[in-house]
């Protein structure tokens, strides 16, 4: 986490908790606005209710009141013995208490009385006829929805049949739709809302200046939807969502229905809530417009001061940082860069010092291997001359004058493998005309012979088999000398079947020649030392035990690559 994510994290930090309390804070206004909402809508529509199931319950009263009327009961007496006239002043007496019951309710509505030992009617309303099984309907006991041609024309109405006084009497109470919506006019007056009458499965009744299609589209999403006594739905319409309080009436069973439209309660919350994200947003960009000011003027100079430090770490000592006009940084790149011109002027001292104490270091060990070889030839040239065998003599002179002549030349410490190997051959010539009981194998592969090594580096490994290997042996030698390349590495393997040595032994000479010196060195230290300058990594000898039943030396180094 750098200074610039810290600086990110604490904007972020400021921002999401302040947004987040605006949101509960937010969330909470609108709960505490929606429950307001929902109870003053149902305290609206409970007296709305109420209010209707009053006139429901006048005008249930007032067919009560006209079936007990006195001059009903002289009308029904006098029928078989009153003489006409006086019985048809009796009906228009009905009548027109009939008509005073109409006039004297709120409501426009109908009393209609049905004699059925007579099959009479008796109405304000001449149109009526006498339906014998409408009348006996079970179902008309209650309030029922229907429609009918009332003086000619069609109306739909609320109507209901009680029993009167006598049981040979049927009162009957219908009131028009234009009453309910006289009064869903008045509910809706001065209100973004629309109240109408609902019962599933049939046609609403509502105002005179309802919006049809949102009230038949409330209506078909209620029609799915089981309703309690009263309370509260959200239904959403073309994503818009509509608040719909419902309460029930007790007389006719059909629901009062309101539906609010959410937007136009809330609308004052969502304006507030749009200027805070308005704000919001503005703080969001002031604070971007400041973030990119520190990532330019403060983050990218410091990326650029890491970037030439990691450069000096792995040792591009000529790196330099380019320096920034106006800028606070500017004295530090200066430093920087005197500083890191001072280090690569050092480090170019140390490493031509390195290098000529490597070199020193090679040529020491050049000198060392030599000299060892020569003791070992000379001694033999010794004993071949008290032998008097001249030819061995020669032999062994010519072979070692090409074997020096090849290993003198210091002026260039490298050798191609190809080189190499034939100084291996004049090296194996001298030593089978010195031991004459051994056979020897190269194999080095073409890809191989063209490679540069130290010179001098395979000698002290065929050396070893020759003097620790063969000459230690009762039976005929063998040495084998081949080539392999694999996984990035080039080997060159020296097998003898000489009596070899155990594993213990094996290890010890493998951390021998891994070892400082201590003492006097040997010709395979010599050759693991120099493989370990040159090369590196995993460059070296390797020690096991050979095929042959001797010992295996493997001389491994690195190739390198371009």
């Amino acid at each position: 986490m750098n200074t610039f994510g810290k600086v990110i994290l604490l904007v972020v930090s400021l921002l999401v908790p302040i947004i987040l309390l605006y949101g509960y804070s937010n969330q909470t206004s609108v709960n505490v606005v929606r429950d307001t909402l929902e109870e003053g809508n149902r305290n609206r529509l409970s007296f709305f209710m109420s209010q209707m199931e009053i006139m429901i319950d006048q005008l249930t009263k007032y067919s009560v009141t006209a079936s007990r009327d006195y001059s009903i009961k002289e009308y029904l007496e006098g029928r078989h013995t009153d003489k006409p006239l006086v019985q048809l002043q009796r009906r228009q007496r009905i009548v027109e208490m009939l008509n005073m019951q109409i006039a004297t309710s709120p409501w426009n509505n109908q009393i209609i009385l049905y004699l059925l030992d007579s099959k009479e009617i008796l109405s304000t309303d001449y149109s009526v006829q006498y339906d014998e099984s409408y009348i006996r309907d079970p179902e008309m006991r209650k309030w029922m929805h229907r429609s009918a041609i009332t003086y000619g024309i069609s109306q739909t109405f609320f109507s209901r049949i009680k029993e009167g006084d006598r049981p040979d009497l049927l009162v009957e109470v219908r009131f028009t739709d234009d009453n309910i919506r006289n009064m869903l006019n008045l509910l809706k007056q001065g209100g973004r809302h629309e109240p109408f009458l609902y019962q599933a499965g049939t046609e609403p009744i509502v105002n005179y200046t309802a919006d049809q299609t949102l009230v038949g589209r409330v209506a078909e999403r209620l029609n799915g939807t089981k309703l309690a006594h009263s309370g509260s739905v959200t239904v959403s319409l073309d994503s818009e969502a509509y608040i719909v309080n419902y309460i029930r009436s007790e007389s006719l069973g059909w629901y009062l229905i309101d539906a609010v439209p959410v937007e136009s309660v809330f609308a004052p919350i969502v304006t507030s809530r749009n200027w805070f994200y308005a704000s919001i947003c503005l703080l969001m960009a002031l604070s971007v417009l400041v973030t990119l000011l520190l990532y330019r003027n403060v983050q990218r100079p410091i990326q650029q001061l890491i970037r030439g430090v990691q450069r000096i770490k792995d040792g591009q000592y000529s790196s330099r940082l380019k320096r920034q006009s106006n800028n606070e940084f500017d004295y530090l790149f200066e430093s920087f860069n005197e500083m890191s011109a001072q280090i690569q002027e050092l480090i170019e001292q140390v490493y031509e010092e390195t290098l000529r104490s490597k070199e020193a270091t090679l040529k020491q060990l050049q000198s060392q291997i030599n000299p060892h070889f020569l003791y070992n030839c000379l001694f033999y040239i010794k004993s071949m001359a008290n032998l008097g065998d001249k030819e061995a003599v020669v032999a062994m002179a010519l072979n070692l004058g090409e074997y020096y002549r090849y290993s003198t030349r210091l002026e260039q410490t490298m050798a191609s493998v190809a080189e190499e190997i034939r100084l291996i051959e004049n090296y194996l010539t001298i030593q089978s005309l010195r031991i004459q009981r051994f056979h020897y194998e190269i194999e080095i592969p073409e890809a191989m012979m063209g490679l540069d090594i130290p010179r001098l580096l395979i000698q002290p490994l065929v050396e070893n088999a020759v003097l620790h290997g063969v000459e230690n042996s009762t039976h005929f030698g063998i040495i084998r000398i081949h080539g392999e390349q694999s996984d990035g590495l080039n080997r060159i393997i020296v097998d003898d079947n000489g009596p070899g040595l155990d594993p213990e032994r094996i290890a010890a000479l493998q951390r021998k020649v891994a070892m400082p010196l201590e003492g006097n060195s040997f010709g395979l230290w010599n050759t693991h030392q120099r493989l370990q300058h040159l090369f590196g990594g995993r460059s070296g000898l390797v020690f096991s035990p050979s095929p042959l039943n001797g010992l295996r030396v493997e001389l491994v180094w690195e190739s390198k690559s371009g």
